[in-house]
């Protein structure tokens, strides 16, 4: 089990469209996570865990400076990195056409979180936090699926009341 992620998806799930400088942290400080040992193979795990929380907090100051573009940019990060997800899940061989797949799901995230804001943010945090919670828990079955539907699914109840009673 990994907490960090479990934790991660935990709070976009429930409150992230809240607290946008929030998402656009996790996300930051998730995607360092995951590529700095793979850009920067040779650096221990504090530089790695350094280079993430930098990239978290540029993430959160560019939420706050630029926060449409930041939304955009983060929608498009969130749809990749969902759909990338998916495709993992995917026992079907896909080649090269993966990366097509990942653009789409990258498009689709930013257009939704670009004009559909509110929406977009419930849809896409509940969609992230669902993916980081199976991810936490290493699921990693035919029930994967069942378990991210129905974690967007309570995301997007929640965040939706939270939403009204704000």
């Amino acid at each position: 089990m990994n907490w960090l992620y479990l934790a991660a998806g935990v709070l976009l799930l429930f409150l992230g469209r809240k607290s946008i400088w929030m998402f656009v942290s996790i996300i930051g400080f998730l995607i360092g996570l995951k590529y700095a040992p793979e850009l920067l193979p040779d650096q221990s795990q504090s530089v790695i865990l350094t280079i993430s929380l930098i990239a978290g907090l540029l993430g959160a100051l560019l939420a706050v400076l630029l926060q449409k573009f930041a939304v955009g940019l983060t929608g498009m990060i969130a749809g990749g990195y969902v759909a990338y997800y998916f495709l993992q899940m995917n026992a079907a061989p896909i080649g090269q056409s993966q990366w097509i797949l990942i653009a789409v799901g990258a498009l689709i995230g930013a257009v939704l979180a670009g004009s559909l804001f509110d929406w977009a943010m419930i849809l896409v945090t509940s969609a992230c936090g669902a993916v980081l919670i199976d991810q936490g828990l290493n699921i990693n079955s035919s029930y994967s699926y069942i378990v991210i539907i129905g974690l967007v699914l309570l995301g997007i109840i929640v965040q939706t009341k939270i939403k009204a009673k704000g």
